[in-house]
């Protein structure tokens, strides 16, 4: 439903000198309405690590697994991991992209996005591969952060060895940075994981 509004003419005069190329008055009017609820103007810039296109494709199609690091107006970050299960050979990638992890990248005020392809677990004992994914994701750090972190995982268990959580206690050594952007971390650099993180 459309509306007409009136404005004065020293207000007509103030959108025309901030109309860009043929702009209607409306579409000045939106992108300040942008601006004030810090949505982004323009498409989001992609980043991806390998940077060559379609390295990464083939990459992606090889472990189906990317992560997605958002960069927002507001200046927060969010990590999310993309399951490419569906992808093929003659998918075309970033429509993926702007279909699935991008979509409403507007509404979500998303400014840049890095895109990194994730490792597959190594199947032998002792890879951490799979922790380190779960982890990352747990506490929003890239899998590079998390893999640069020494931690220990322990147990909160009753007497009949049932699991209630699990307590991840971090060294001092790690790098204070990263650890700051761990939301709930303890003073004494341990924080409380579900069991549904890591089971």
């Amino acid at each position: 439903m459309s509306r007409n509004i009136q404005f004065s003419d020293e207000i007509f005069s103030r959108l025309e000198k901030l109309a860009v190329g043929f702009d209607t008055p409306e579409a000045v009017i939106v992108r300040l309405l942008d601006q004030v609820e810090g949505k982004p103007e323009s498409k989001p810039s992609l980043s991806f690590y390998p940077e060559d296109e379609v390295e990464f494709k083939q990459q992606l199609l090889d472990t189906k697994e990317a992560e997605v690091v958002i960069y927002k107006v507001d200046g927060s970050r969010e990590v999310n991991h993309w399951k490419a299960s569906r992808l093929s050979d003659s998918s075309n990638l970033r429509g993926n992209l702007w279909s699935g992890p991008l979509r409403n990248w507007k509404d979500k005020g998303i400014q840049k996005v890095d895109l990194s392809i994730l490792p597959k677990g190594l199947n032998i004992p002792d890879d951490e591969t799979a922790t380190t994914k779960a982890l990352a994701m747990e506490f929003q750090l890239t899998y590079d952060e998390m893999d640069s972190l020494t931690y220990e995982v322990e147990s909160n268990s009753s007497d009949d060895d049932l699991i209630y959580n699990y307590i991840i206690q971090f060294d001092d050594s790690n790098d204070q940075s990263i650890l700051a952007k761990i939301d709930g971390l303890s003073e004494h650099l341990w924080i409380d994981v579900d069991t549904s993180v890591l089971d």
